[in-house]
């Protein structure tokens, strides 16, 4: 009897340790962020990967999506509300878009257009404090020239 005891026990602790060495699923199916996303989550901090294709930053209320997301979101809208920076012209490639309103640098993003979704104020693309283009109130443009960052005014 005693021998079985030990077998089982030895058997036991093999199964523990091999369990305990997998990895988990939450590992192996770890998300990796395409390029672009992965580009502006190492210049600007605290954003959290929701999947490959997009991005949130809860502290300033930024959001981004990749164009590469096969059919997760159709490009060249601004939701109500919100301040956008596309990546190509005429509000196509991926987006930046942010719910609050302020200055925010984008210098891992090329924008190439620009929208205001809101009521009032306007939106500025910007190069250091020099303005590259305005898209007021419920309006959009395309932009030529650096852009590192957008101001939102109210």
């Amino acid at each position: 009897m005693k021998r079985w005891g030990a077998s089982l026990a030895t058997g036991a602790m093999i199964i523990i340790a091999v369990v305990l060495s997998a990895p988990s699923a939450s590992a192996s199916e770890a998300q990796v962020a395409r390029d672009d996303v992965a580009a502006v989550m190492d210049a600007v901090p605290g954003g959290v990967l929701v999947d490959a294709d997009h991005a949130v930053w809860p502290s300033i209320g930024m959001e981004m999506t990749s164009a590469e997301a096969a059919g997760v979101f159709s490009v060249g809208s601004c939701a109500t509300g919100s301040v956008c920076a596309f990546s190509g012209a005429n509000l196509s490639g991926s987006k930046l878009s942010w719910s609050t309103c302020s200055t925010f640098t984008i210098s891992a993003f090329t924008v190439r257009s620009i929208a205001d979704a809101r009521s009032s104020g306007y939106l500025q693309a910007r190069n250091g404090t020099t303005v590259v283009a305005t898209a007021n109130a419920g309006a959009s443009a395309n932009v030529f020239g650096t852009v590192t960052n957008v101001r939102c005014v109210s």
